[in-house]
């Protein structure tokens, strides 16, 4: 390969490269390109990477693709409630005999004593009272973002421009949850039967002589019936889940070299061309005015990195990609 052609090659690749790395570093890849300027330069290139006159070549970077999905995280178990009924009661009236028939005779009346009775106006009945669930609040982690591994240009002896893979350590989130430490219960309960107590008058020695006949004496007294008893029902009630976003990339960083656009070749109607096509399908970059400017570089790298195309440049594969013919 001619010195002209090496020289011609280094700064297409210096160029390209000073597109997505820091200012600093592009100066110092710049001037090392002007201090080695006279002297034969040796890029590394594949074995059976055929380089014609006119082309410029570039190394880029292929990352990882970003992919992001929503995951619903559960914050509230599902837990049954129960459902409690009370028992009806209905009033009514229950007759009593508070003083029995007797038989007296007119000479000498009969006599009576009195006593009591407990009569019962409500019966033994059971209810239902619930015990709430209880819950423990917690902390649960979450992984929003995977660890992974990008690749950056860093210096290496002899300021030659070197590339570092880096290690990007996961992002995590705590969410409160609150976990059914115990479910809701219920207990029986019992409500003792009620009784009244009743007074009546009982023969004590009976009439004699002149037999009397004495009908027997009613009260009536209210009571209090059961129409329907008490009933417990459960009832599920489903988790509460919570949406969260959560991204993972796919394959591992690599360094390829493709073919790009020389910086004489990069014409205003060719950056037209491609800040339209990129405004077209949703990217942003910048006023559509043929300039290559910082938002341009910007929206073709995010093109290129979401495409696992090279990053770094404006190259024939990105053109392809976007359906843009471009012609020497």
């Amino acid at each position: 390969m001619s010195t002209k052609k090496k020289r011609l090659l280094l700064g297409s690749v210096l160029t390209a490269l000073a597109l997505h790395l820091p200012y600093s570093m592009a100066q110092t890849a710049t001037a090392s390109s002007n201090s080695t300027m006279e002297q034969p330069v040796s890029i590394p290139s594949p074995a059976d990477l055929e380089v014609n006159p006119g082309e410029c070549w570039v190394y880029g970077q292929i990352k990882p693709r970003a992919i992001e999905k929503t995951v619903a995280v559960t914050v509230k178990d599902s837990h049954t409630t129960i459902e409690v009924t009370p028992a009806e009661i209905k009033r009514g009236y229950k007759q009593v005999v508070t003083r029995e028939g007797t038989v007296t005779y007119r000479l000498q009346p009969a006599t009576y004593k009195r006593v009591t009775e407990q009569v019962l106006v409500r019966p033994e009945t059971t209810r239902f009272v619930k015990v709430p669930a209880v819950y423990e609040e917690r902390q649960k982690r979450v992984v929003v973002e995977e660890a992974r591994t990008v690749i950056e240009q860093c210096s290496s002896f002899g300021g030659a421009a070197a590339f570092c893979a880096k290690e990007i350590p996961a992002k995590e989130q705590w969410v409160k949850v609150q976990v059914l430490v115990q479910p809701e219960q219920s207990k029986v309960e019992v409500v003792p039967a009620k009784y009244e107590t009743v007074t009546k008058w009982v023969v004590d020695q009976p009439a004699r002589v002149v037999e009397v006949s004495l009908a027997p004496k009613l009260e009536e007294v209210p009571v209090d019936e059961v129409v329907k008893p008490a009933s417990a029902n459960p009832r599920q009630v489903p988790a509460q889940t919570r949406q969260m976003q959560l991204k993972s990339y796919s394959g591992k960083p690599k360094m390829v070299m493709r073919r790009a656009v020389c910086n004489d070749d990069l014409s205003s109607n060719l950056i037209l061309s491609l800040q339209q096509r990129l405004s077209d399908i949703g990217y942003q970059p910048g006023p559509v005015d043929g300039m290559l400017g910082e938002k341009t570089i910007q929206a073709l790298q995010v093109f290129q990195g979401e495409n696992g195309l090279a990053v770094g440049a404006i190259t024939f594969e990105s053109l392809d990609s976007l359906g843009i013919h471009y012609n020497q």
